[in-house]
């Protein structure tokens, strides 16, 4: 490792620190456009960028999309039944940790619609819900 190579590792984490100072939750494309800029303007490597956002985020004490992705389908996974139903007391859980874990940067809404997203993308279905009529209109009327 040269000396601008130490360099640029040091200008590359100033730079997430000023992008993320003042927020809680960093979302995809935030983190894409700085992996990028520290990928064509610092000559890092991904894996080196990844590993100095990742760290500078942590100290920063900001959540990041991807990470917090991840936290999130665990948490789904043990909440799903065996027939992987989440059910509607469950997924309002979910959407809570979503929320706690964002800093409360992002809206009941917008947590919503991204668990609902994982719930998706892992090919969990919701639990009808209801004392007479049991259905899913609660999770169909969250927009996707």
């Amino acid at each position: 490792m040269t000396m601008t190579d130490t360099a640029g590792r040091a200008r590359f984490t100033e730079l997430v620190k000023l992008q993320t100072q003042g927020r809680r939750f960093l979302d995809r494309d935030q983190e894409r456009k700085l992996l990028e800029e520290g990928l064509t303007r610092y000559g890092l490597s991904l894996e080196e960028a990844q590993g100095l956002l990742r760290g500078a985020a942590q100290d920063g004490d900001v959540a990041m999309e991807a990470e917090l992705g991840t936290s999130s389908r665990q948490l789904l996974r043990t909440l799903a039944d065996r027939r992987n139903r989440v059910a509607r007391d469950d997924f309002t859980r979910a959407v809570a940790f979503y929320r706690a874990r964002a800093g409360g940067e992002l809206t009941d809404t917008e947590a919503r619609r991204r668990v609902k997203r994982l719930m998706e993308e892992m090919d969990l279905q919701p639990r009808p819900s209801g004392r007479i009529l049991r259905t899913r209109r609660w999770y169909r009327a969250i927009d996707a």
